[in-house]
C-alpha cells in the first residue's frame, strides 16, 4: 500500500471495520427474513417489502467488504481505497438496520474510521515506508548496477527493441559483423574483409562475410576510414551502434539465416505496382534505423557515473584554478592582514557567487515552464543546423544534468569538427588542391541537383534564398571531379543523369570544411588537374556527343520505329525527301527543352494508324483577348498546359444565364475563387471541351503535344459530388456507358504521319532596300496547317 495522509486510519482498521459492518448487515438481513417467514396474510406484503429492502442494503455492504479485502491484497492500491470501501460498508449496514427496524449499532463504527493518527504513529509509518523503499532500491542496484532512472531507461529500450529489431531484417551474422567493427579491428583490403588480431595491424586475421559487410555499409551502419598500407578500417556509425545494442536486447527478433531475413524483407517491400527486379533490389537492401535513433538512450551504470563524476571534478578543479567548494581559501600572511585590517573592517565581506555550469560553444540553456518544487531546462544547439537552433531531446530539472547532456552531445556530434587536423589528414588534403569553383560543385551535389542535359551540365535550384535559380557548370569541372572519383553518376528512369557525392567526395569535402575553419588551407582560384582513377581513365561519355554508359544505350531488339502510314496522304514529288522530325537543338535554353519532342523510342509504333478527328478551333475576339492579357502569368501558364485559353463549349440544355446563377448561388466558395482566376472559368470545362495546345499556339506544330504523345488525353470518366464545405460525399459517373472523354488539340496540323517542318527563324529587315523574300513553305504530308493570323491570340500569348 502507498503512503496515507496524516490523520487517516490504518489499513488494518479499515479492513476490520468493513468486516464488522458486513456482519451487522447480514444479521439484519437474517432478522428480516425470519420476520417475513412468520408473517400472516395481513402483514405479508409489508414484511416482504422490508425483507427485500434489507437484503439489498446487506448485499451492498458485503460487496464493499469483499472489495476491501481485495484492495488490501493488492500492493498497488492506495490506502484511501480501503477507507472508501469501509465507509461504504458502514453506510449500507446502517441503512439495513434502519430498514429492518432495529437499533443502528453500525453507526458506532464510523468513529473508528475518523480516528486521528498521532504524530508518533505517522512518523513510525513514514520510517517503515522509507526503510522498505531503501532496501528495495539497494537490492535492485545490486542486481542491475544502475539507479532507478537508468533502469527505467533500460526497460524502455527493451520495449523499443521488440518493435525495431524485426524491422531490421537481420540475421545473426549481421550482428557478428557489427561486433567485430565495435572492437576497432575490422578492415578491408584487396576486396577481402577481415578482423585483425590486434588494433593497428592491418594484415591477417579471421575472414568476415563480405556481402553482409557491404550491405551494412550501404545502409549506413558502417563507415569506411582510410588507414595505412591501403587498408580501410570499418567502424560502426552511431546508427549502427544503436542497432547493435537493440539487437543484443532482443535477439529473438533476428532471423535464423540470411535466406529467412531476405524473405522477410521481400514480404515487407513487395508491392503490386512494382516490377519483380525492383522488388528484389529493394529486398536486398537493409532498411535504415534513422527514425528510431533518437528514441534510444543508452543507460549508464553506477560505475560509469562514478568515473564521469571523478573526471568532471578534476576538470572543474583545473578550470577554477584549484578552487574546491566548501574549503576556505588560505588567508594572507599576518603582516599583510594587519595593514589591510582597516579596509576590511570598513567594507562588508562579499558573499561568494556560485557560477552556473558552463556549456560548450554554440549551446545554450532554454528555460521551460517551472513546477512548484523545481525548475526545468532544455538545451538548444546552434551548430547542428546552420542558422537555426535545434532543441536536444530531453528535459532536466537540474542544470548540472543538462550541462552533462550538452557536453555528451558536443563530444559525439561536434568535437570531431573542432579537433585539429592530424598530419595524415593534412597530407591527404595536399592530394586534393580543389579550387573554390570545384568545392562549390561538391556542395551543390549535396543540397541541390546537378544534372547533365544535351546542352551541358546544370545545377538546378542552387540558391537557397531564391526560387528556381539554375546555373550552368563548366563541363571539364564536372567531368574532372567524376574522373577523380569524387562524384558518382545516378541514372534515373526518365533518362536523366544526376551527380551525387561518392564516399571519397564526402570525406574530402568534410576535410576541406575543417581545414577552412582552422585556416590550414587558402582559397585557390584555378581548377586543379586531378588524376583520374583507373576505372574512369577512359573519359566521361557526354550526352552531347551521343555517348552512353554501359546499360544506358538502346537495346538491340528495340529498333528505331519506322514512319507510320499517314491517314491523309498529300501528293509529294518523287524526288522530294519525306520530312521527318528535326533533331532537338542543343543551343536552346534549359527550360525551353521541356517542349522538345520525345525520343523515337517513345513514339507510337508504325503499324498503328489513327485518323485525326477535326474539331472547330476557337478564334478569340478582341474582348476575349483583353481578358486573356489581364490574366496572371502563373494562371496563364496553367491555362496553356490545360488547354483552356481558347475552350470550345459543347451544346448544353442549360442557358448561359442559368449556368451563371448556379455558379453564383450553388457552387462552394473555393470553386468560385478558382473560377475567377481564369478568363473563361476553370471547373466548367471537361476534357473534350479543351482547345489548342501551347506548342501549336506558338507555331511549333512539329512538336504538338498530342503528336508527341501519339494520341489524345483521355479522361478517367469520373467526377466527385461535394458538400457545401468542399468535402467529397459521393462519386458521380457522367457516362455510365464507358464512352471516353478525350482532348485532341484543335489545331488543324496533322497528328499522324511525318511531322511538319520547324518554322524558319525570323530575319531582321535591312535598314534600306526591299524586304527579304520569304522562303517557300515545305511540303506537308497531311492537311494544310492554317497560319496564325497577325491579330490572333497566338501572337499575344508567346
Amino acid at each position: 500500500m502507498t503512503e496515507t495522509d496524516f490523520g487517516e486510519p490504518t489499513p488494518e482498521t479499515c479492513l476490520r471495520v468493513a468486516r464488522e459492518a458486513a456482519a451487522l448487515a447480514t444479521a439484519a438481513d437474517d432478522l428480516a427474513l425470519s420476520a417475513a417467514c412468520r408473517s400472516t396474510s395481513r402483514t405479508q406484503a409489508h414484511r416482504d417489502e422490508v425483507m427485500h429492502a434489507v437484503h439489498r442494503q446487506a448485499a451492498e455492504a458485503e460487496r464493499h467488504a469483499a472489495r476491501a479485502e481485495q484492495y488490501a491484497a493488492d500492493p498497488s492500491m492506495p490506502d484511501s481505497a480501503l477507507r472508501y470501501c469501509a465507509s461504504g460498508a458502514v453506510d449500507y449496514a446502517v441503512r439495513a438496520q434502519e430498514a429492518a427496524g432495529i437499533e443502528a449499532t453500525a453507526a458506532a463504527l464510523r468513529t473508528e474510521l475518523d480516528r486521528k493518527l498521532t504524530p508518533a504513529e505517522h512518523a513510525e509509518r513514514e520510517s517503515e515506508r522509507r526503510r522498505a523503499e531503501t532496501e528495495q532500491e539497494a537490492e535492485e542496484r545490486a542486481a542491475t548496477g544502475m539507479d532507478a532512472d537508468n533502469r527505467h531507461l533500460a526497460r524502455m529500450n527493451a520495449y523499443l527493441a521488440e518493435s525495431a529489431v524485426p524491422l531490421l531484417g537481420w540475421a545473426a551474422g549481421h550482428v557478428r559483423v557489427l561486433e567485430a567493427a565495435e572492437t576497432g579491428r575490422l578492415y578491408q583490403r584487396d576486396g577481402q574483409v577481415r578482423q585483425a588480431p590486434e588494433r593497428g595491424t592491418w594484415s591477417g586475421g579471421r575472414k568476415v562475410n563480405r556481402e553482409r559487410t557491404q550491405d551494412l555499409h550501404a545502409a549506413g551502419f558502417l563507415v569506411a576510414l582510410d588507414a595505412a598500407d591501403g587498408a580501410r578500417v570499418l567502424a560502426a556509425t552511431p546508427m549502427g551502434q544503436v542497432a547493435l545494442d537493440l539487437a543484443r536486447l532482443h535477439p529473438e527478433g533476428l532471423y535464423e539465416s540470411d535466406k529467412a531475413a531476405y524473405e522477410a524483407r521481400y514480404a515487407r517491400v513487395a508491392k503490386r505496382h512494382k516490377r519483380m527486379d525492383d522488388k528484389k533490389d529493394a529486398a536486398r537492401r537493409l532498411p535504415a534505423l534513422e527514425h528510431r535513433v533518437s528514441s534510444y538512450q543508452r543507460p549508464v551504470t553506477l560505475v560509469e557515473q562514478e568515473a564521469r563524476a571523478a573526471r568532471e571534478t578534476a576538470d572543474q578543479w583545473e578550470d577554477e584554478g584549484g578552487y574546491c567548494p566548501g574549503v576556505e581559501t588560505p588567508a594572507p600572511a599576518a603582516e599583510h592582514r594587519v595593514e589591510d585590517a582597516p579596509a576590511a573592517a570598513a567594507e562588508p565581506a562579499a558573499a561568494p557567487v556560485t557560477a552556473g555550469p558552463s556549456l560548450p560553444t554554440g549551446m545554450y540553456f532554454l528555460p521551460l515552464p517551472s513546477t512548484r518544487y523545481s525548475d526545468w531546462w532544455a538545451i538548444r544547439c546552434g551548430r547542428c543546423t546552420g542558422g537555426m537552433y535545434t532543441e536536444l531531446p530531453g528535459e532536466w530539472n537540474d542544470k548540472g544534468d543538462a550541462a552533462r547532456a550538452a557536453r555528451d552531445h558536443y563530444e559525439e556530434a561536434h568535437r570531431p569538427a573542432d579537433d585539429r587536423l592530424a598530419t595524415e589528414e593534412i597530407a591527404e588534403l595536399d592530394r586534393w588542391p580543389l579550387s573554390d569553383a570545384q568545392r562549390q560543385v561538391l556542395s551543390w551535389t549535396e543540397y541541390a541537383e546537378v544534372a547533365e542535359f544535351d546542352d551541358g551540365f546544370w545545377a538546378l535550384d542552387c540558391v537557397p534564398d531564391r526560387w528556381d535559380v539554375n546555373k550552368r557548370i563548366a563541363r571539364t569541372r564536372v567531368t574532372g571531379l567524376w574522373a577523380a572519383g569524387l562524384l558518382d553518376v545516378r541514372l534515373e528512369s526518365n533518362g536523366r543523369r544526376c551527380f551525387v557525392m561518392s564516399s571519397t567526395g564526402q570525406r574530402v569535402r568534410r576535410l576541406l570544411w575543417r581545414a577552412e575553419r582552422q585556416g590550414v588551407i587558402e582559397p585557390v582560384a584555378k581548377d586543379a588537374r586531378l588524376s583520374p582513377i583507373p576505372k574512369r581513365s577512359g573519359g566521361y561519355p557526354l550526352l552531347s556527343e551521343g555517348r552512353y554508359f554501359k546499360g544506358e544505350e538502346r537495346c538491340a531488339d528495340d529498333p528505331v520505329p519506322t514512319e507510320p502510314a499517314p491517314a491523309f496522304v498529300a501528293v509529294v514529288p518523287a524526288t522530294a525527301p519525306v520530312p521527318t522530325t528535326p533533331p532537338t537543338r542543343t543551343d536552346q535554353p534549359l527550360l525551353r527543352r521541356l517542349f522538345a519532342p520525345r525520343s523515337a523510342r517513345e513514339q507510337r509504333p508504325a503499324d498503328v494508324v489513327r485518323e485525326v478527328i477535326r474539331r472547330p478551333q476557337r478564334i478569340l475576339t478582341p474582348e476575349e483577348r483583353e481578358r486573356v492579357w489581364d490574366m496572371a502569368l502563373l494562371n496563364l501558364q496553367g491555362a496553356l498546359i490545360m488547354g483552356i485559353t481558347d475552350p470550345v463549349p459543347n451544346a448544353s440544355p442549360m442557358s448561359e444565364d442559368a449556368g451563371a446563377w448556379v455558379r453564383e448561388h450553388a457552387w462552394p466558395a473555393h470553386w468560385k475563387a478558382m473560377e475567377e482566376r481564369y478568363p473563361f472559368g476553370f471547373h466548367r470545362w471537361s476534357m473534350c471541351e479543351r482547345g489548342t495546345c501551347w506548342n501549336c499556339l506558338n507555331g511549333r506544330h512539329d512538336i504538338c503535344v498530342h503528336r508527341q504523345k501519339g494520341g489524345p488525353d483521355v479522361d478517367g470518366n469520373r467526377e466527385w459530388v461535394t458538400s457545401h464545405q468542399g468535402r467529397t460525399v459521393a462519386e458521380f459517373i457522367p457516362r455510365p456507358g464507358g464512352e471516353p472523354c478525350v482532348w485532341w488539340c484543335r489545331c488543324e496540323c496533322p497528328k499522324d504521319g511525318p511531322a511538319p517542318a520547324r518554322p524558319a527563324a525570323k530575319k531582321k529587315l535591312a535598314p534600306a532596300g526591299p524586304p527579304a523574300a520569304s522562303e517557300p513553305a515545305p511540303a506537308q504530308a497531311a492537311a494544310t496547317v492554317r497560319a496564325p493570323e497577325a491579330e490572333a491570340v497566338q501572337a499575344a500569348l508567346w
